[in-house]
Order: C-alpha cells, then structure tokens, then sequence
C-alpha cells in the first residue's frame, strides 16, 4: 500500500458513504488522515479506524505465479 492513495471512505458517525479521498496518513493514534471535499474545498478529517472502512480505487495488480502451491 502506498500513501497517498485514493480511497472511498464509508462512517456511520459522520454518515460518509462512499465519498472519495485521498488517505495521507496513518496516525499511531488510531486514525486515518483523510484529505476529503467537502463544499467544494478540500479538507483534512482524522476518521478512527475502528469506525471506518477505506477502499482502495486502485484495485491489486494480477501477479502470476512461475509455481504453483500444493496444499
């Protein structure tokens, strides 16, 4: 994972749905720095990462294998 990343963020305390960002950092406080737009102006919101989900915009790279794995 590299920051910054474009996330879409979902909170049930403030509500947010989907709403696009950028995550810039994570706080070793528990939080996740979030730039996101709000009123047409950007804005930095610390959601808790207990209470939030982030998705990736960029989904993972296919990466193929020169093995196979026998389980």
């Amino acid at each position: 994972m590299e920051i910054p990343a474009k996330v879409s963020v979902f909170n049930r305390t403030l509500e947010v749905k989907g709403k696009h960002g950028t995550l810039v950092a994570l706080s070793e406080d528990g939080y996740y720095e979030v730039v996101l737009e709000v009123q047409q102006r950007n804005h930095t919101v610390l959601f808790p990462i207990a209470e939030t989900v982030l998705i990736f915009n960029e989904a993972l790279p296919n990466i193929s294998a020169d093995f196979e794995i026998e389980r």
